[in-house]
Parts: structure tokens; C-alpha cells; sequence
């Protein structure tokens, strides 16, 4: 499974001002996979500002990079985590889990947990942002790869 960071999400396709091979030029590394007419220059030149973009090589490198997916291999959902000794409140974190394969997960989440209200809030504005759009495009950090293991075996 791999785990990135949740930055931004973004779903209402444009083609007026979707990526062309100049912007691709202008911000290179950015965009791994097509954007579907989702996403434009502003979009890919807030990863850049002040950093030297690099090719994604799969290891943490603290850099953010677009992914853009169809909306059906795309589930939101929240998970409890247990109360905050400090706050004395509920903590809980939002995830974006995109299934790549069966047997491969990308699982976007928010850099902290957020109080649980916060978090069941957050969830239902990505629930409806992404209903009936065709693809999402999602932008984050990627953090790291988990192998699950399976009757013995890895699984990818």
C-alpha cells in the first residue's frame, strides 16, 4: 500500500485550461498520470514554487506530485483514533484510499489528525465534491510503500 500525504483535491474537468505539452515543459515531474482536462498551470506551479522539482523514484523525497484517477476506484472514508489526552477531544483522521490493482492501494491522508467532527465533516465535502465526476486528481507527498503479506507470500 502506498501512503501519500493529502494535499489537495480538485475534480471539476476544464479542457480550456487542462495541462498541454508547454505547461508539461514549464513544470516538468509534477503530473504522473494524465489529468483528464482536471487540472492547469496554477495547479502544477504551486508545487514548484521554490523547489527544484525531481522525477518521482518511488522513495520519500519530501516533494509533491499530481495523480489524477478514475472517480469509481476512488473511496472516502474516516477513521477514529483515540482521544487526545491534551485537547480532551476526539481525534480522527480523513482518508482517500484509490485502488490502482487489487492488489495496489494509494492511501492519501492529511498531514495530522483533525478533531472527529472535523474529520466526518471533511470527509463528506470529498464524498460530494467527487459525486458523478468521472476522475479525481489528487496532489500530496508520497511518504512510503507497505507490503502486505498474504498466506506467506508478498502482495504488492
Amino acid at each position: 500500500m502506498k501512503r501519500y500525504f493529502l494535499i489537495f483535491l480538485l475534480i471539476m474537468p476544464l479542457k480550456l485550461f487542462a495541462i498541454d505539452i508547454e505547461i508539461l515543459k514549464k513544470y516538468p515531474y509534477l503530473l504522473l498520470t494524465d489529468d483528464y482536462g482536471i487540472l492547469n498551470d496554477s495547479n502544477l506551479k504551486r508545487y514548484a514554487y521554490e523547489v527544484n522539482a525531481e522525477p518521482f523514484i518511488g522513495k520519500f523525497n519530501g516533494l509533491d506530485y499530481w495523480q489524477c484517477y478514475p472517480s469509481k476506484n476512488v473511496t472516502v472514508w474516516y477513521e477514529k483514533q483515540n482521544d487526545d489526552p491534551y485537547d480532551k477531544k476526539a481525534r480522527g483522521d480523513a482518508h482517500i484510499t484509490v485502488s490502482i490493482t487489487p492488489a495496489i492501494i494509494h492511501d492519501y491522508i492529511p498531514r495530522r489528525s483533525f478533531s472527529s467532527d472535523y474529520a466526518k465533516e471533511k470527509v463528506s465535502t470529498w464524498k460530494q465534491l467527487i459525486k458523478d465526476q468521472p476522475y479525481v486528481c489528487i496532489g500530496g507527498i508520497y511518504v512510503s510503500t507497505h507490503t502486505n503479506i498474504i498466506d506467506g507470500k508478498k502482495n504488492y
